[in-house]
């Protein structure tokens, strides 16, 4: 999210000043301080990277650890919050107890209804990449998760949504 509002923030500026006719950029928000914010309003890229690196590096997010969200989605809500349940008793089974491993969910996703879909998700971190592709290949080599619901992978997403 930060890096989309700094993203689009620079985006618009650069438009408006970009024209023989320099133009005012107004953003309207309730965090005014916020860094990603802040740091487009003042065009610093570079403190803008520096800033959101720690940030990452604080949070344990790519590219520090290694993240991936499993997706789960079915017509039924009671279907694909059982799966989920289910699967995550099949993730805790196979992933390592430890502090370098986190396993988050499963919860409703940030949008949690889609085209008359219910998902939910599960977020796994991990420090060492080599863990977190052991864990999510055998994974996918267990047997179905029951019901049957539809399953997405996504490594190192680029939104959580």
């Amino acid at each position: 999210a930060n890096e989309r509002t700094f993203q689009m923030i620079s985006q618009v500026a650069g438009r408006a000043w970009r024209s023989e006719k320099s133009g005012r950029v107004f953003i309207q928000t309730l965090m005014p301080d916020q860094p990603a914010i802040r740091f487009a309003m003042d065009y610093n890229f570079d403190a803008f990277v520096d800033a959101e690196l720690a940030h990452r590096s604080r949070c344990n997010l790519p590219p520090f650890w290694r993240m991936a969200i499993i997706t789960l989605r079915d017509l039924s809500h009671e279907k694909v919050s059982q799966a989920s349940e289910n699967m995550r008793q099949k993730i805790d089974a196979l992933a390592p107890n430890e502090a370098s491993f986190i396993v988050r969910g499963p919860a409703d996703a940030p949008i949690a209804r889609v085209a008359s879909f219910f998902r939910m998700q599960i977020i796994l971190q991990a420090a060492n990449p080599s863990v977190m592709s052991a864990v999510l290949s055998r994974l996918r080599e267990t047997s179905d998760i029951r019901p049957a619901v539809t399953i997405t992978f996504d490594v190192d997403p680029v939104n959580i949504l």
